[in-house]
């Protein structure tokens, strides 16, 4: 997997915002995900297309494929 386009902090950041929003049913989309790179001024386009790339389809996604590779590299503790 290449690099993510955000720093490791933020990319941290993004796994806790939506391990904390995830309590909903997943509607297939990047809602969330959107939302907190917003929230930060984050361009979307860059990020979500790695994400895509690397096994993410929506934000459930985004926490079973992309935390499960990156949450230990990131120092995310559970």
């Amino acid at each position: 997997m290449d690099e993510p386009p955000i720093s490791y902090e933020l990319m941290r950041g993004l796994f806790d915002f939506l391990d904390r929003t995830d309590r909903q049913e997943c509607n297939r989309t990047f809602m969330q995900t959107q939302l907190y790179l917003r929230m930060h001024n984050i361009r979307e386009d860059e990020v979500l297309k790695w994400l895509q790339e690397n096994g993410a389809g929506c934000d459930c996604e985004v926490m079973f494929n992309i935390e499960d590779e990156w949450g230990e590299i990131v120092r995310r503790d559970k």
